[in-house]
């Protein structure tokens, strides 16, 4: 297959769930416990009811600013991102596979995610990744807009590439692999923890597909 770029997903692909996890579940329920006066594990279902109730549709889901404001939280997203920045944790085989990718092969490598920039930011800088990408996109950040199929056509378009000489590698059904397929985009999908057929396992796998 002719593959010019590999655009790839953030978060559950190159890093996993541990920071975003820590700052959504876990930070926003110490602040919404502490505001409210009630248990951690009600601040938790609170929470999830909530998040769940938005969708990973809505720009809303990603914005950590609005929902300090809506549920008027003390302190600030700045302080409270900083204090998990530590948890963020790459893959094991992910730098291999990039500092391969990117000094052996002709690809383009860029990264198209979901993470607000806030997040993709500190992801980036704690995983030491931010040197394999000739571009960085947070589409809910930098376009305003999910990873939908309007915004892998924008991609395309920013690339100067069309869709069948792009390949986007990501964990999410909708996401990194319906939304890509219907515009014509080449795609993979990574399930590292339950096998799915036709899913990698890890990037290593990526390299034997296209090697």
């Amino acid at each position: 297959m002719l593959i010019r770029v590999i655009s790839f997903d953030l978060d559950g692909t190159l890093v996993d769930h541990n920071f975003a996890d820590s700052v959504w579940h876990e930070g926003m329920a110490e602040l919404y416990a502490k505001r409210y006066n009630v248990d951690l594990n009600e601040a938790k279902e609170k929470l999830l009811s909530l998040y769940q109730e938005v969708g990973e549709n809505s720009l809303l889901w990603y914005d950590l600013g609005y929902w300090f404001k809506r549920l008027d939280l003390p302190g600030s997203p700045e302080a409270l991102l900083e204090r998990f920045r530590n948890r963020v944790n790459v893959f094991p085989e992910v730098h291999e596979v990039l500092k391969f990718l990117k000094k052996k092969t002709g690809f383009k490598l860029v990264l198209f995610s979901n993470a607000a920039r806030e997040f993709m930011d500190i992801e980036l800088k704690e995983g030491k990744l931010d040197g394999y990408f000739s571009l960085t996109i947070s589409c809910v950040s930098d376009w305003g807009r999910v990873k939908d199929e309007d915004a892998y056509k924008r991609l395309c378009s920013l690339l100067k590439v069309p869709p069948k000489e792009i390949l986007h590698v990501g964990d999410n059904e909708l996401f990194d692999l319906l939304y890509p397929k219907a515009v014509g985009i080449k795609t993979i999908l990574v399930d590292r923890q339950n096998g799915r057929l036709g899913a990698i396992k890890n990037l290593k796998e990526l390299l034997e597909i296209l090697y």
